[in-house]
């Protein structure tokens, strides 16, 4: 499933996936503390006492430790180390014990992550991270992994902070937020996406110059290229015409020998045919010869023979005899025209071996329809167009080579920077809109729980998302009532200190379960609370922890108050100038 197909709740890893928690704070010289342990449980941990015991140190140190670099109590740290001494040293346990073969930090094998600074008088920090040594950085990004920092008053707020909370812009806001509940990465990935997109539009702009020059190097050669290509071409053309006619030449003296065999051929069939027709009328002739010598025989013999049939087969020899010779007659005539086109076939044939030589010189055969003549027309025609060009540099086609590849290289550049600019526009719209996205299904899941929490002290509340369209402007805006009053937003002008920490508080409960640290700290909330407000936030509180049993939360408060359930409550007291820890009834 992609990111776009995933609730605000999948996106943090929630499921029922055991997560760490601090299960030890260890301060040394550090402010009121000489040397304090305090064991801390998942759930809820509230740590109580008289002021100035060292309460709030706890929250301090806790925020020093993950490496908290500036201070409400001090600009400098070193500031932060008990008066006397040289150095302190705080240490944050993170539980990672195997359960069911699992552990709640994957890529530590260790049962437990040990998180130590030390702070020197001389201003000398650092850190080790289970007895190693590590810069600052490598701390921050391990941190990253596990969703916290320390720096967040969403999830680490010290006194007064709802106060400061409340008073941030709006825009403040919502990136506390994001990063609160892990969603810094899709700023991140814009803010990233956006400065790909200024380089490539960089490189876009530096590439329309360059191609610019180009294209009017390429111009200025590409008329005399041009003419060097059509010379070429006509040249090409007058090579294939000449090709054609040559062998159109050889194809007409082809034809022509044809024509000639073909007569030959009919004239000796007929030839065959007179001279049958001469033999037949002589054995006619013959036939009626030797009938008109027995009639003279006869009569000689005295016989009676009829003149009508003497005189009938005397015309009937005559005409044969006419015939025979007429046969013989065109018989010779038909010789003798088959003696002259044999001859002329003779011609023909020297001179088609003569034209095929030329042809075959030029190039292989080539069919055409078209007469020698029409041909020899047409390469007269191209010689006109040739002479027309004039002088043609040859150097031409170099030169236009080179000023067009050079072209089409940057052209090619430019159309991937295109492309890569189109791609890198989509990419950042790509971002924004998962950032929405995200930012709204959050929110329509916050907001119906924060209304919840404020029904709870009568009132009513709202939370708009603006100009989303924008990350460097986009904000979130609570906007809260009491007592049946309409919502406004929640600032110093519409609501009184009380008001603006229950609201405050009510959007901090209402975001917990999506809050991706494995722990949450709030340091005396409840001071500017009367009495009602204070036990209904505190009920809250608990509720919201026993619901979120894989958080833990740890409120610090001046008053006692009585809880019931699984809550592991620490009394801090200041005995003779330090700092002692003690659990509640102990």
């Amino acid at each position: 499933m992609g990111i776009e197909g995933k609730t605000a709740a999948e996106l943090l890893g929630r499921g029922g996936v055991r997560r760490t928690y601090i299960r030890e704070v260890i301060l040394e010289n550090f402010m009121s503390h000489e040397y304090s342990r305090i064991p801390l449980k998942p759930g809820m941990n509230l740590i109580t006492g008289p002021n100035g015991a060292g309460k709030s140190s706890i929250l301090l140190g806790i925020a020093v430790a993950l490496g908290q670099t500036y201070t409400d109590r001090s600009e400098r740290l070193s500031d932060l180390i008990r008066r006397g001494e040289k150095a302190a040293r705080v240490t944050v346990i993170f539980d990672n014990m195997e359960v069911d073969g699992k552990r709640p930090i994957p890529w530590l094998s260790s049962d437990q992550l040990v998180i130590t600074r030390y702070l020197k008088r001389s201003g000398d920090y650092w850190h080790y991270v289970n007895n190693r040594l590590k810069t600052k950085a490598e701390v921050e990004h391990l941190l990253q992994r596990l969703g916290i920092n320390p720096n967040n008053m969403l999830i680490i707020m010290h006194q007064n902070m709802i106060e400061q909370f409340a008073a941030k812009s709006d825009v403040e806001k919502l990136k506390m937020v994001e990063d609160a509940v892990g969603a810094s990465h899709f700023r991140r990935r814009i803010i990233e996406a956006e400065a790909k997109l200024r380089d490539i539009q960089a490189q876009e702009k530096s590439l329309k110059r360059s191609l610019q020059e180009a294209r009017a190097a390429v111009e200025y050669w590409r008329e005399e290229y041009e003419k060097l290509l059509a010379k070429k071409k006509l040249e090409d053309e007058r090579k294939r015409l000449e090709l054609e006619y040559a062998w159109a030449l050889v194809s007409e003296v082809e034809s022509s020998i044809k024509r000639i065999q073909e007569r030959i051929e009919g004239l000796k069939i007929k030839a065959n045919k007179l001279s049958a027709e001469a033999d037949y009328h002589e054995a006619e002739a013959i036939k009626l010869r030797s009938e008109l010598l027995n009639m003279f025989s006869r009569i000689a013999d005295g016989e009676h023979v009829s003149i009508q049939e003497f005189e009938k087969n005397l015309d009937l020899l005559l005409d044969e005899k006419v015939e025979a010779e007429i046969s013989k007659f065109k018989l010779r005539l038909n010789e003798s025209e088959i003696r002259r086109l044999q001859s002329e076939l003779k011609r023909l044939e020297s001179d088609l071996a003569e034209k095929r030589r030329n042809a075959v010189a030029l190039g292989e055969r080539v069919e055409t329809r078209e007469k020698p003549q029409d041909i020899l027309e047409e390469i007269k025609v191209i010689n006109l167009k040739i002479a027309s060009l004039g002088e043609v540099l040859e150097e031409a086609e170099d030169m236009y080579l080179v000023a067009d590849s050079r072209y089409r290289e940057t052209e090619i550049r430019s159309k991937e920077v295109e492309e890569n600019l189109r791609k890198a526009l989509e990419e950042v719209e790509y971002r924004k809109e998962l950032w929405r996205k995200f930012l709204r299904d959050l929110m329509r899941e916050v907001e119906p729980q924060f209304n919840s929490i404020l029904s709870t002290v009568e009132g009513a509340g709202r939370i708009v998302l603006k100009n989303l369209e924008d990350p460097e402007k986009a904000s979130i805006e609570l906007y809260v009532g009491f007592r049946g009053t309409e919502p406004m937003l929640l600032n110093a002008h519409t609501h009184s200190g009380g008001e603006r920490i229950v609201g405050t508080l009510a959007f901090l409960l209402a975001l917990q379960k999506h809050v991706k640290s494995p722990f949450r700290a709030v340091d005396e909330f409840d001071v500017h609370l009367d009495p009602l407000n204070r036990e209904r936030m505190m009920k809250l509180l608990i509720s919201t922890a026993e619901s979120e049993a894989s958080t833990q939360y740890i409120i610090i408060t001046p008053g006692r108050f009585p809880v019931e359930g699984d809550v592991n409550v620490l009394l801090v007291q200041n005995v003779g100038g330090r700092s002692v820890i003690g659990r509640y009834g102990e």
